[in-house]
């Protein structure tokens, strides 16, 4: 099992006051983390700091979809549909037991909704150009109510695929990859400064967690800190073109069998505004988002509504009467780096493309923002074909090679759960355990029935009644760089929307 650890964290900080890097990658999330990725696999020398914890911005706080964005063709944007549904297999691809296919139910009871639905996914399944999860399907009303036991009303619709996946775990997959590729990463390390005069050469860097500041020396700096994208540029004297219309998105989380679904909803709004709320299983919970509205408050602690509940609520009560604000256990709130555009006037953000864009200026530094989760990959490797170009020489000038790196998992998801289920039957452990396991650690599932084996209380549930097993938390520290049980508890195990919160900024000590 590759370590990535507090000690791995400590030993990349010494090198990083030590050493000059050919690139200093501001911002631990799925960008940035794919950017160190893609950057050490060309043979870069890389490091990455994150202000607070890898994924603990809007890369953790997303729909938990990797998907082409099928509402974006209502925009024109075929392009970007293009290129996510593209991204979608390749993620599928390298990352096969965190990035999972999920059915998505579209109800239309009406021939014209039923018309419009039917050329809508047509054409979606046509950008995909082979690339496609599985293909759409009428469904009957009869299939629509044994999918969706809990909804009210009959009505047919289509089944149509997507995948769905963790997304801060998908981070932490990608920064441990970038890892193994010889980048130095280190989470709650803030950078307080640039460094240079004229020329971006490097940043100013303050240990979270002793309060130690040292500079990072760099040919090159990327500033990939989405929603702080403008802050971090304004330390280069001047925002560097890079203007933001951060946009809020909701997302709450109902009790167990509170929305009975075993599939996935595209839900309409009950405000009638042209918007889709996605419904999701998740564990044995549903998940139902997102909001999308124009933000202004503090960056860091965007804060979940009475509006954006009541907007969310609405949607899903509207398919499945009943449910209640008493029924939500949990919520989140993360912020999309949406790009301003100068001509917007007051277009709405959920009008704004999700596009992503390479600011450069001054010499020496590199703003990217804007884009998505699914597409993460294409927008790291632009980021490093530019940088690469500029340096010259040799050295780093080979091809992108994040297409064929595994993420977690070297074969297929099917085969490493048979092999897990036979150890977990020697544990004692119920087949649950092993699919679990892959879910979770791909190829590592076998580190982790080992520590099952020497310590059977790691084989338990954190808590009566949850799925997390104690191995999760234990593995937190050791293989996913965890440092505080905000880390464990929020990011690593998602425990928060199971009904467990740590202590407000508690640290292990």
């Amino acid at each position: 099992m590759l370590t990535f650890s507090e000690q791995t964290r400590t030993a990349s900080l010494m090198r990083m006051a030590e050493d000059r890097f050919d690139v200093l990658v501001i911002g631990g999330g799925i960008t940035g983390v794919g950017i160190a990725l893609d950057a050490a696999a060309r043979g870069l020398s890389v490091a990455l700091v994150e202000k607070d914890d890898f994924a603990a911005g809007t890369s953790g706080r997303s729909s938990r979809l990797v998907h082409g964005g099928l509402r974006y063709l209502e925009h024109g944007e075929f392009g970007l549909v293009r290129e996510s549904l593209r991204e979608r297999g390749i993620l599928y691809r390298l990352a096969p037991h965190l990035v999972r296919p999920v059915p998505m139910y579209m109800l239309a009871g009406d021939l014209r909704r039923r018309a419009v639905y039917r050329a809508g996914l047509t054409a979606y399944e046509a950008l995909a150009a082979g690339r496609n999860i599985g293909y759409h399907t009428s469904v009957s009303a009869a299939r629509v109510a044994e999918a969706m036991p809990g909804l009210g009303g009959r009505s047919r619709g289509f089944r149509y695929f997507e995948c769905q996946v963790d997304d801060a775990r998908l981070t932490i997959e990608v920064a441990r990859a970038a890892h193994a590729a010889g980048a130095r990463l280190a989470n709650h390390a803030r950078v307080t400064g640039l460094l240079g005069d004229g020329r971006v050469t490097g940043a100013t860097v303050t240990d979270e967690m002793t309060g130690q500041a040292f500079e990072v020396r760099a040919r090159t700096v990327v500033n990939a800190t989405g929603i702080w994208a403008e802050r971090v540029a304004e330390l280069a004297d001047g925002s560097g073109g890079v203007h933001l219309r951060p946009s809020k998105g909701v997302h709450l989380v109902f009790a167990p069998g509170a929305v009975r679904t075993t599939a996935a909803v595209v839900a309409p709004s009950a405000a009638h505004d042209g918007r889709y709320i996605f419904i999701v299983p998740w564990e044995d919970q549903t998940y139902a988002g997102t909001t999308d509205t124009p933000y202004q408050g503090d960056l860091d602690t965007p804060a979940v509504g009475d509006a954006d509940r009541d907007y969310i609520l609405a949607a899903v009560a509207g398919l499945f009467p009943g449910v209640s604000d008493r029924d939500v256990v949990a919520s989140w709130a993360g912020l999309r780096p949406l790009l301003s555009q100068d001509d917007a006037g007051d277009t709405t953000s959920s009008d704004l493309s999700r596009k992503h864009a390479v600011f450069t200026g001054p010499f020496g530094l590199y703003t990217i923002t804007g884009g998505k989760l699914t597409t993460y990959r294409a927008m790291a490797e632009d980021l490093v074909d530019r940088v690469a170009a500029d340096l010259g020489g040799v050295k780093g000038s080979g091809p992108c090679r994040t297409r064929e790196i595994p993420l977690g998992l070297h074969g297929p998801a099917v085969a490493a759960v048979r092999l897990a289920r036979d150890e977990v039957a020697r544990l004692g452990l119920p087949p649950a355990t092993a699919v679990r396991l892959v879910r979770r650690y791909g190829d590592d599932w076998r580190q982790a029935a080992r520590l099952i084996g020497e310590d059977s209380s790691l084989g338990e549930p954190v808590a009566d009644g949850l799925p997390v097993l104690g191995v999760e938390v234990a593995l937190a520290r050791s293989r996913e760089m965890a440092l505080t049980d905000e880390d464990v508890y929020v990011r690593r195990t998602r425990l928060t929307t199971l009904g467990l919160t740590p202590s407000a900024g508690s640290r292990r000590e």
